[in-house]
């Protein structure tokens, strides 16, 4: 923790699908295990990480608490008080709960799939991040941000092409990608990620990846 409080991490996109909750997950699994008492805040409507943890048997040992509310910012600067990672989840579409959420933010994640409606939603929330860092609030301790590529598909040149393009016009990407890989969906079943079901594959070793960066992007 620094100075007695931890970081907070946002996961924000203007678009679903993304797979953003699947992210937001996969980095608090890493995180977890990787020594850092991390919790989470589902603040998206939909649930999906609530559920996620409602269907391990025995429920993954990890925190994870419901708040859609305007309330979330407050929420989360009493958790980061207590724990050193606090990851939350927003809806992927533009509400006030997201950019409260935003406003108490250290990193924001924007995940983004290769395809032209992903691109534009990730650069509209590069965007919104900007506003919300023009806020007096902000100005003097500008939340950073970075895209990550998910569900990539191995082998394909189409996401090493959007990833040169974006960086190409200024966009701070993560160097790691979760590829889009059948064991997401076999882990998820179980209310589990795959580091869980086995530390060495390559699932595993991409989410290791993103969140080292992560760690990385946070001074750690």
């Amino acid at each position: 923790m620094r100075n007695g409080t931890g970081a907070i991490v946002v996961m924000a996109t203007l678009k679903g699908g993304s797979g953003k909750s699947t992210a937001a997950a996969c980095l608090a699994a890493h995180c977890q295990l990787g020594g850092l008492r991390t919790a989470v805040i589902d603040a998206d409507p939909q649930a999906s990480l609530l559920h996620w943890q409602s269907l391990g048997e025995p429920p993954i040992d990890l925190p994870i608490i419901g708040d859609t509310s305007e309330a979330v910012a407050s929420r989360a600067r009493a958790l980061a008080h207590e724990i050193e990672l606090v990851i939350i989840d927003t809806a992927g579409f533009r509400n006030r709960t997201m950019i409260e959420a935003l406003s108490v933010a250290d990193l924001a994640v924007i995940p983004i799939k290769a395809s032209p409606l992903d691109i534009s939603a990730a650069i509209e929330t590069v965007r919104l991040i900007e506003e919300v860092n023009a806020t007096e609030e902000r100005r003097s301790r500008p939340m950073a941000y970075r895209l990550l590529l998910t569900q990539v598909t191995v082998g394909s040149a189409v996401a090493r092409h959007v990833r040169n393009e974006l960086a190409q016009s200024g966009y701070a990407l993560f160097d790691a990608e979760l590829a889009n890989r059948v064991v997401y969906a076999e882990a998820s079943i179980a209310g589990r990620m795959p580091i869980h079901l086995d530390a060495g594959s390559a699932a595993a070793r991409d989410g290791e990846a993103f969140a080292r960066e992560v760690r990385r992007a946070l001074g750690w």
